[in-house]
């Protein structure tokens, strides 16, 4: 019954109708249980009555006052100004209301005023303060009429904390408080609530009806908090247990295949890589195999810092499925980032009977060729198939698909991945991301899947140190780190220069550095709104070493390993948030020289200079997450 009352239409209600309606939708409000879900996107505090005696220019005031007179003044043929007077008992304050109009119209857009401010009315006033020549003017937000024997408590918009909700064009601020709170204390008892009450007495927690009454229409900033407390609390237990059923199906479900750690692929592979794995890699790696060996699905996220070596992590996983007879996929979310990939396994099995083939959407080749390669992928030729979201198109079909290992999994809707995984009958699933999570978060968050972490870096890896420099210093270092035979990123925030923001772009910077600044060195141009070729041409050269300098956006953010490139130049750091940056900041040091990673611009608020402050202080991304 509480549920059939939260689901009905808003469209019925008196007073809505199809127009309003319509723009309810706007803001996602369909029923009831979405109006009441609507919450204050922030509070104004108007319990306290300023007067006019003590009103300063910029103050947001609240005043009261008896109307002593209005007028309507014309400032030019399209804009005109209501003002009246309120008496508070300390002076005079002219509430102020501007407004456009037409003059070939003869509707007159100062009726509704002109009878609410009739001289002798009782008006609350709620705006931006002014003092001009003396005279004490507030531009007005909102008003209401009450009368001077009515209780304070019949006021709606004044004498206490009012709520402030998102809009749309069409609905004002004053009818939507006004029919959250008619349909709130029509409806609200039907609310439901999740916990008993021995779960709220220990938590402190007050009743979810409580709850939805003191969000929207608090008695105070504490009791909103709270509210807001109570109700963050049901959001979460409803996910957890989301989650949990989730993870319980999994497990309840058995998989059609078995897998055996024969190691006629790992033991070569491992033997040719040139290094030992780290005791984290190797106990990560334990934790996907026992996971392979179970009987119900793998479903597992693997964290690790930028340069922890996920992807080898990755490659023994789906070793491991190659040599018992399955195919593998690994997915990844852009063109550069997958073709990395692709060289990194055809570079780490050269030697060995696996074949890896690449899938994207632009460059797979021609029909021709793209018929071919599904083809293979369909006979099951093709062992490891790396690739875009080019792997979810329907005509993609797998012979024996078993494993599915997805980079950067937060960049893929949830539909996006259960569209690869329906390829194969209970696939083992390997999520990975380098944007670093609190491991607390990561089990709260990702509650359905099993959670590894690689918490150390591989041996040799050199310290990155990180500066907040200006361009000139910045560039000097650029230059000597290049006449040592080594390479350099410069990041911009835009790819073309903005009417609307004073932020430096790529591409003119390009041109004016070549120019001017590296003229002696090879300066290369790398942004999103290039076509995949042209990408890949820039990006292959400047690995290639044919450039000195990239100079590029945050399309380099993932999937950029150039181990001769030594310094990494952010302008406008103070812009950026802080996984773009740790992630900028992992495109260097992936070699064994020092590298630098040089920070520009000025912070004007205080979050911007934290953010700089947490840079400079660490490279444990873990560290940053936390932050």
């Amino acid at each position: 019954m509480q549920a059939a009352i939260l689901d009905q239409q808003l469209q019925y209600v008196k007073g809505v109708g199809p127009r309003r309606a319509k723009l309810l939708a706007k803001l996602d409000m369909t029923t009831f249980r979405d109006l009441l879900t609507c919450f204050p996107r922030e509070y104004n505090d108007r319990r306290h009555i300023d007067k006019a005696v003590t009103l300063v220019t910029g103050q947001k005031a609240t005043v009261m006052g008896k109307v002593e007179t209005a007028e309507v003044v014309s400032l030019s043929p399209s804009l005109r100004l209501f003002k009246a007077a309120l008496n508070d008992g300390t002076g005079l304050i002219w509430a102020l209301f501007f407004r456009k109009v037409n003059p070939y119209h003869r509707h007159d857009v100062f009726s509704s005023l002109q009878r609410d401010f009739a001289p002798g009315a009782y008006v609350y006033v709620y705006g931006q303060a002014d003092v001009v020549f003396g005279e004490k003017q507030i531009k007005t937000e909102e008003y209401e009429v009450f009368s001077p024997d009515a209780p304070h408590s019949q006021t709606l918009h004044f004498r206490r904390i009012v709520p402030v909700y998102s809009l749309t064009e069409g609905l004002s601020q004053k009818w939507l408080r006004g029919f959250m709170k008619n349909q709130l204390d029509a409806i609200v008892s039907h609310w439901p609530e999740l916990l008993p009450e021995e779960v709220r007495g220990s938590e402190g927690l007050m009743s979810a009806v409580q709850a939805m009454k003191e969000i929207h229409f608090p008695a105070s900033m504490e009791s909103a908090e709270e509210a807001r407390r109570r109700l963050a609390y049901d959001e979460f237990l409803l996910l957890e247990m989301a989650l949990a059923l989730v993870r319980r199906k999994t497990q309840l479900h058995e998989k059609p295949r078995e897998y055996f750690i024969k190691r006629h692929l790992l033991t070569p592979f491992r033997e040719h890589l040139g290094f030992e794995f780290t005791p984290a890699q190797k106990r990560v790696i334990n934790e996907i195999f026992a996971d392979l060996q179970k009987p119900s699905p793998m479903n597992r996220l693997l964290l690790g810092d930028v340069g922890s070596g996920k992807t080898m992590v990755a490659l023994s996983a789906l070793l491991c499925a190659v040599e018992n007879g399955f195919q593998g996929a690994l997915l990844a979310p852009t063109e550069i980032l997958a073709e990395q990939h692709f060289i990194t396994l055809q570079k780490r099995l050269q030697g060995l009977p696996v074949k890896v083939c690449l899938l994207t959407g632009k460059r797979s080749g021609k029909q021709k060729e793209k018929t071919a390669l599904r083809k293979e992928i369909a006979e099951g030729a093709a062992d490891i198939v790396v690739g875009t979201h080019a792997l979810l198109e329907k005509e993609v079909q797998f012979r024996k698909l078993a494993l599915i290992v997805i980079d950067e999994q937060h960049r893929f809707g949830v539909l996006q991945r259960a569209s690869l995984q329906q390829k194969a009958e209970r696939p083992d699933v390997l999520v990975m991301t380098a944007t670093p999570i609190p491991r607390t978060l990561a089990l709260t968050c990702y509650g359905d899947l099993d959670v590894s972490v690689i918490d150390m870096l591989p041996p040799g890896r050199q310290p990155i140190t990180t500066l907040h420099q200006t361009a000139p210093e910045a560039y000097r270092m650029v230059k000597q780190e290049i006449q040592r035979g080594h390479q350099a990123f410069i990041v911009y925030p835009l790819v073309e220069e903005s009417d609307k923001v004073a932020l430096k772009a790529a591409v003119k910077e390009a041109e004016a550095l070549s120019t001017t600044v590296f003229t002696e060195y090879k300066v290369g141009l790398l942004h999103g709104q290039m076509p995949g070729p042209e990408k890949d041409r820039v990006m292959l050269a400047f690995r290639a070493g044919e450039y000195h300098l990239l100079i590029a956006t945050t399309v380099i953010e993932v999937g950029i390993d150039v181990p001769n490139a030594t310094v990494m130049v952010i302008e406008h750091a103070d812009r950026f948030g802080l996984a773009t940056l740790h992630q900028l900041r992992g495109r260097i040091g992936r070699g064994t020289e020092r590298s630098y990673c040089l920070l520009l611009g000025s912070p004007k608020t205080e979050d911007a200079q934290q953010r700089l402050k947490v840079m400079l202080g660490t490279c444990d991304g873990f560290k940053i997450a936390e932050e």
